[in-house]
């Protein structure tokens, strides 16, 4: 859950922001089916915004995903609707904590453009997690240009009374494919992986498939307060070629 002191200092002193502030205060016209399937996602954002019109402009609010923690929900939305843009384009991602009270919800306070959405406007998977004793959000993104196909991971931590991006100064990608970019089968590279936060540590297990064969490859960051930082093996060397950032 939320440190004591962070989860007391958002609940009685919360720093709101009016819907007014954001990116756009409609609702994007492609969120309106969203919001009729799904109720938890009606409610919350009608907590965090009232009852905003909505729009046919491409800049606008797309309520993604309603994250569950010990204390409170936060609500994750975007600037655009996912789909409607370019396929490199990205979108801004922003996170409103919501108090949970008899009623329904009670909002607390919003994080604006506290990350970025993969290609196409589309934020892949995210997840609420827990990063040393703190809430924390895992953004898992990515796209497909040029017949290169990536996604990357990103976490995030509500500490330090506000919503930190754990940098390592590079993306940690994830995933890498460039089947759709190679014309010679011997040069193509298929990297997957799955990840795990173990204590004060972020593992990443990666399956490297190319005319190779199959291999595996571990890396290990320490997550710090605000950066993390590689302790021990990487990501493949292969990752680069795969994802055409050479």
């Amino acid at each position: 859950m939320l440190r004591p002191f962070m989860l007391t200092a958002l609940i009685v002193a919360p720093v709101t922001v009016s819907s007014s502030t954001l990116a756009s205060d409609q609702l994007c016209d492609q969120a309106a089916a969203q919001l009729k399937a799904d109720s938890d996602l009606a409610e919350a954002t009608r907590a965090a915004f009232g009852e905003p019109g909505s729009t046919h402009d491409e800049t606008c609010l797309y309520p993604l995903q309603v994250l569950r923690y010990a204390d409170v929900d936060v609500l994750v939305t975007e600037n655009v609707a996912p789909e409607t843009v370019c396929d490199t384009c990205e979108a801004d991602l922003s996170a409103t904590v919501l108090k949970r009270i008899p009623e329904g919800f009670k909002r607390v306070r919003t994080f604006e453009v506290f990350g970025k959405t993969g290609g196409l406007g589309v934020a892949g998977s995210i997840s609420p997690i827990s990063i040393g004793g703190d809430d924390a959000i895992a953004v898992e993104s990515g796209g497909h240009t040029q017949g290169y196909t990536y996604r990357a991971l990103d976490l995030y931590a509500f500490r330090r009374q506000g919503l930190v991006h754990l940098d390592t100064g590079a993306p940690v990608y994830i995933e890498g494919d460039n089947g759709g970019a190679e014309t010679d089968q011997g040069k193509t590279i298929s990297i997957d992986s799955a990840w795990s936060l173990a204590g004060s540590e972020l593992v990443v297990d990666y399956r490297i498939s190319d005319g190779g064969g199959e291999r595996r490859n571990r890396a290990v960051w320490t997550v710090g307060e605000t950066k993390l930082t590689l302790k021990s093996g990487g990501p493949p060397k292969e990752m680069a070629r795969a994802v055409g950032a050479e």
